[in-house]
């Protein structure tokens, strides 16, 4: 399965949570947004600051955290 970081979403791209690759509190802080596995996504602003739509919720989310989610897009998933 491929997996891409978050930031290579394409605005509009969908993507499905695969697995976070972070230390315990920053995946414990992602999960309790709803980036965990299986969770859909959609980019809606890619960048630095990224918003990202997750379940029915617009997060911004800066560089270093976005870094840490893997997801599959949904052209592959």
């Amino acid at each position: 399965m491929a997996y891409e970081s978050l930031p290579k979403l394409k605005a509009g791209e969908l993507g499905e949570v695969a697995r976070v690759d972070s230390g315990e509190d920053i995946a414990k802080r992602l999960a309790d947004l709803g980036f965990v596995r299986g969770a859909q996504n959609t980019m809606i602003r890619p960048g630095v600051s990224c918003i990202v739509r997750i379940d029915g919720r617009f997060l911004g989310l800066g560089a270093a955290p976005q870094g840490c989610i893997r997801t599959v897009p949904e052209s592959v998933a």
